[in-house]
């Protein structure tokens, strides 16, 4: 997924963390702009969804920012719950 994900336009942070018990894995993802994230998300739906849920248990999917309203309605059907930005900087534009 990874290799995929580096090819992808728009894709600017794709990073996956495990734990010392090797149990949870933290994935941070970060997209130029919604239609970006949407395009991943139907790279990822087509070939990799079936497998990923077979080997993943989702606990937790916090989105941060403003999706667009598709892209919002896409990742609600994940479980997705939604974060605002409201105050704060990043360097990294």
């Amino acid at each position: 997924m990874v290799n995929v994900a580096r090819g992808e336009p728009g894709v600017l942070i794709y990073e996956r963390y495990i734990d010392g018990g090797g149990k949870h894995v933290h994935i941070y993802e970060r997209y130029s702009n919604s239609l970006a994230a949407l395009a991943h998300l139907k790279t990822f739906n087509e070939r990799f969804a079936s497998q990923y849920s077979e080997l993943v248990e989702r606990k937790v999917f916090t989105v941060f920012g403003a999706p667009s309203a598709e892209l919002r309605r896409m990742l609600k059907k994940l479980g997705a719950s939604f974060c605002e930005h409201f105050a704060g900087f990043c360097r990294c534009r």
